[in-house]
């Protein structure tokens, strides 16, 4: 019976971190570029995280937008993306491209919220005094 159990709170965990994501990613870059309605380029690891979202349009090409989210495949962005604030959803691009100003992962099993102060000077980005102690 108790492994029924576990087996029941499995999907609605891995939903609920999910929702935990977009809520975040909703609150904060509004937050950070000053708009309610966000146009945003993302990969395929970033639109599985922001679809349904009522404050960001996920464009198809990056020239447009905002800010550029990515997940994995942050080698494989076109030259033009590379020059945009980049905010990663994992450690290695955030780690590894030099565009991004900050990032929000998972890290065994714990949310971690990231900024680089560098990069935020670099494109203008100023953290609201809530968010600076995520930032290095």
């Amino acid at each position: 019976m108790k492994k029924l159990y576990y087996f029941l709170w499995i999907p609605l965990l891995l939903y609920s971190s999910q929702n935990y994501e977009l809520q975040l990613y909703e609150k904060i870059l509004p937050l950070l570029f000053h708009s309610n309605t966000m146009k945003v380029y993302a990969d395929n690891d970033a639109k599985n995280i922001l679809k349904g979202s009522t404050k960001f349009k996920i464009l198809s090409k990056c020239d447009k937008s905002v800010v550029v989210i990515i997940g994995k495949k942050f080698s494989q962005l076109p030259q033009v993306c590379k020059e945009k604030p980049l905010f990663a959803t994992s450690y290695r691009a955030f780690k590894y491209n030099k565009s991004s100003f900050g990032a929000f992962y998972w890290r065994k099993g714990r949310p971690q919220l990231r900024f680089k102060n560098n990069i935020l000077n670099k494109f203008h980005i100023k953290l609201p005094t809530t968010l600076r102690k995520f930032a290095k």
